[in-house]
């Protein structure tokens, strides 16, 4: 009982930090953009989403994997969703 605990309470670390990295990232990649923000940010199935508030176009997505990479583990998808209901597939960090 103690291991699978243990396990867990590690994952739920890790997932904790990684969402932290990302989210910091995002407002990072969103910094230069006015009236821009970053809602949330949370980890489902493997896929980080980032949940964002722009008051016009967004930056390229390609910097903001650029951002992560070291951050969070390659192989990671990113999705971007935009509060006016537009999502955007970012990529995979590290590809």
């Amino acid at each position: 009982m103690f291991i699978p605990l243990t396990a867990n309470t590690v994952v739920t670390l890790l997932l904790n930090a990684w969402t932290d990295r990302t989210k910091g990232a995002a407002e990072q990649w969103l910094a230069d953009e006015p009236g821009a923000s970053v809602t949330s940010v949370d980890a489902t199935s493997r896929t980080m989403y980032v949940h964002v508030r722009p008051p016009g176009a967004l930056p390229p997505v390609e910097s903001l994997l650029d951002r992560l990479e070291g951050r969070i583990p390659d192989g990671i998808p990113v999705v971007v969703d935009a509060s006016r209901g537009r999502r955007i597939d970012a990529g995979v960090v590290g590809d």
